[in-house]
């Protein structure tokens, strides 16, 4: 029985590896995006801040400028705040190209429609860490 089971593990762990290894850059990149910008139309800013690579996401909080006298949260608890309100005026959202940049850098640009109507162009790069890949970068296009 305890044979069974370490064969069990030995493929299982041998599939999750293939699996991560076969993910392309493009696939890997577009996958994280969807997937921040999923949690961000649910409400979930946590599950989307976890998706931002460190030094992005600190800069992200600097940005916000709110006195920390004011708040008994940490800085990525109210950055999850702000992700999760952004989320309710999401209309539509569409991937318009997908490019990897190296193998631990990717580009994703999305069309973003608002409720009102306005389109927005982003484009994410998204790095590769240790673990998993992450959003380093969102900017408009003009």
């Amino acid at each position: 029985m305890k044979r069974v089971a370490i064969i069990l593990a030995v493929v299982l762990a041998g599939f999750f590896v293939f699996r991560a290894c076969g993910t392309s850059p493009e696939e890997a990149s577009e996958g994280t995006v969807k997937e921040f910008i999923s949690a961000i139309k649910d409400g979930d800013g946590r599950e989307a801040v976890k998706l931002l690579y460190p030094p992005f996401r600190d800069a992200l909080v600097q940005d916000l400028k709110l006195p920390l006298q004011l708040t008994e949260m940490k800085p990525s608890e109210m950055l999850a705040c702000v992700l999760s309100s952004m989320g309710e005026n999401i209309k539509k959202v569409k991937v318009l190209d997908v490019k990897a940049i190296d193998d631990k850098h990717g580009e994703v640009i999305v069309k973003v429609i608002d409720k009102s109507g306005t389109e927005k162009i982003l484009v994410f790069i998204t790095i590769k860490d240790e673990k998993r890949w992450k959003i380093a970068s969102i900017s408009n296009v003009k």
